[in-house]
């Protein structure tokens, strides 16, 4: 490979070794010595309180023991590194937070890493209904932060730093900012700094290095000799699962550069507002370099954020058909008269076209100015009143083989709540391998309640269900939450017990050897990328039956194209047919045109059950390629 000789091999007898092992992650004892003798690392904490400075000295209250799943994927992803960096110097402990608890300091991270205290904790949502791909990649990603801290010497780091373009930037959140636009293997490498740029980019060279040749080619070569000593891995798919894609005129041009930003925010000062964002594209060839979307997070100086779209319109202003790329882009979005006064300014903002081409762009590369002027505002986050948590059960007015579970609680909130969905609370199971059940609810006309139901058919488990985690949001999009572990101040959990007829824990079954992908251009005298993609799954579930199939898509560049499958039945309580029959799901997709020639495949399909029971299914190899010495 690239000249060099070397030895190709997979780690799947390793998989399934570990897998029968540690009796599918539920042995301690024998994952434990995994963990330990092979990479350096324990789960077992003695002291959380003492381990976790970072985050404020929190007692074993708020963490829980990792669910088997978890620890195969830990253990296997550890593994596919090189054998020499299987234990690092620094990193010590793996740790996982409660089901439904988000990180204190970083609420939408699904992992932390803390170099310098030798751990990395685990949110729920890494792990809960994400695809196997996004988690493998999460492994490496946070065990890449370690080399960085305690592996790579400063000249490395300069070399990387100038290799993306890194500089120095007291004006951007995270302290860096970056030149280029179009080098990145993700939205968030390009966001943050040099450091998380490199884990980004090392969990790609393991597990997609397609992706990160077709963005990079010089970080792919970095990584590869400065790195991994000129080990390199490559991503084969099953090759029954693979299809051809034809496109006499392929689109590998990344959408231009922001040439100009005009924002508008109509309304007075005491009124609700509309603010229109006009982008337009640097293009010497409009049909190549524009956009079929954009989006940007907006956020105010307190935090409080507003999610924008934009998409192409014509030169008068009027949208331009779905699937249709242009230079003009347009988001609008309305904005209540409650929100934070003063400026706002965009994380960034991503442009992606039709072939999946994407480009992100930050505040140091194009003017942004966008003020909000509100006499009103709010920058006051309601608050839960405490003592006033309490879950009650009865039977679904409805339905009476469906019991409701009924959470509820005060709200101390000096404005007025969300018009909807401005509710959550995440309740959990006394089951191991469950992950939380959460929903959305409303408060109440005054403000000052918030009510949030689960609707429990006989199919949910029988346990005793405690509330975790409430969060609260309020019209000037002000969020506040609460924890209930009985950690420090914390206030016990609110608890029922539940029992049910015919509890479902077990994943939906899917027939891995019946399987059918097919594809046919559209246009086969001219094909131009635009491809009838037919998938075929055969599947059966022990009891509540299916609810969604996700479809993992996997492009020649090592992109990902996300598509959903749902029986005709999804949207009821209960299936309509016996669902532990197998039955077949089929789904139609249409690639569009100026999609990317070559050899796609079915990379991952993953099943969720109407219990919330989730397995995914990845048809990814990753193959080492070990170079010899000398």
């Amino acid at each position: 490979m690239d000249g060099k000789r070397g030895v190709w091999f997979s780690r799947r007898l390793h998989h399934a070794a570990v897998r029968f092992v540690t009796d599918h992650g539920r042995d301690e004892r024998a994952y434990e010595r995994i963990f330990n003798e092979r990479y350096g690392v324990t789960t077992r904490i003695d002291d959380y309180v003492a381990l976790t400075g970072p985050t404020g000295h929190e007692s074993e209250a708020n963490f829980q023991p990792f669910h088997g799943s978890e620890i195969l994927l830990l253990i296997n992803m550890l593994e596919e590194m090189p054998v020499g960096m299987h234990k690092l110097d620094g990193m010590r402990y793996l740790i996982r937070r409660l089901d439904g608890l988000p990180h204190p300091l970083y609420p939408t991270a699904p992992a932390v890493a803390w170099p310098r205290s030798e751990y990395v904790e685990f949110m729920e949502r890494a792990f809960r209904h994400q695809t196997e791909d996004y988690m493998h990649r999460l492994v490496i990603h946070e065990k890449a932060h370690f080399l960085w801290a305690h592996l790579f010497d400063d000249q490395l780091k300069e070399d990387w730093i100038e290799l993306g373009g890194w500089y120095e930037d007291p004006d951007a959140e995270s302290g860096w900012s970056t030149s280029k636009s179009a080098e990145f293997v993700s939205a968030y490498a390009h966001a943050k700094n040099p450091n998380e740029d490199m884990a980004e980019t090392i969990s790609f060279f393991v597990l997609n290095p397609d992706r990160l040749r077709a963005r990079s080619v010089g970080k792919y070569e970095f990584v590869r000799d400065r790195i991994m000593q000129g080990d390199s891995y490559v991503a084969v798919i099953r090759e029954d699962l693979t299809f051809e894609v034809y496109n006499l005129f392929p689109d590998y041009v990344y959408p231009g550069k922001i040439r100009q930003v005009d924002i508008t925010v109509e309304g007075g000062p005491r009124d609700d507002k509309q603010l229109t964002v006009d982008v337009e594209l640097h293009a010497l060839d409009t049909d190549l370099e524009g956009a079929e979307r954009g989006w940007t997070r907006i956020l105010s100086d307190i935090g409080t954020f507003v999610d924008l779209w934009l998409y192409p319109v014509d030169e008068y202003g009027d949208e331009l058909p779905s699937g249709e790329s242009g230079t003009r882009l347009r988001g609008e979005s309305h904005l209540n008269k409650y929100l934070k006064a003063g400026y706002w300014l965009p994380e960034q903002i991503q442009l992606r076209d039709a072939a999946g081409n994407e480009r992100n762009q930050r505040t140091s590369d194009f003017g942004w100015r966008m003020y909000v002027d509100n006499y009103l505002e709010d920058y006051t986050r309601p608050a839960y009143v405490p003592g006033t948590l309490s879950m009650a059960k009865s039977v679904w007015e409805e339905d009476d083989s469906v019991q409701a579970v009924r959470v509820d609680w005060f709200v101390d909130e000096d404005t007025a709540m969300g018009s909807s969905n401005a509710c959550l609370a995440a309740i959990d199971a006394a089951i191991r391998d469950t992950y939380s059940y959460q929903e959305y609810g409303n408060g109440s006309d005054a403000g000052d309640t918030c009510t949030v139901e689960f609707l429990m058919p006989n199919y949910m488990p029988s346990s005793e269900y405690s509330v975790n985690y409430i969060s609260m949001q309020d019209v000037a999009n002000n969020v506040g939450d609460a924890k209930f572990t009985g950690d420090d101040a914390d206030e016990s959990p609110a608890t029922i017990e539940l029992t049910t007829t015919n509890p479902d824990t077990e994943p939906p079954e899917l027939d891995v050897n019946r399987i059918e992908v097919s594809a046919e251009p559209v246009n086969p005298e001219a094909p131009n990328g635009e491809t009838e993609v037919t998938v075929s799954l055969v599947h059966r579930d022990n009891i509540s039956g299916l609810s969604v199939s996700e479809l993992l898509l996997r492009d020649p560049q090592g992109g990902t194209h996300h598509h959903y499958i749902s029986p005709e039945d999804s949207s009821e309580l209960y299936p309509s047919t016996d669902p532990t029959e197998w039955q077949a799901l089929e789904r139609v997709v249409i690639l569009p045109p100026g999609s990317i020639p070559g050899t796609w495949g079915l990379a991952e399909v993953k099943l969720v059950d109407r219990a919330g029971n989730s397995e995914p299914h990845s048809f990814v190899e990753i193959v080492h390629f070990d170079v010899e010495n000398g």
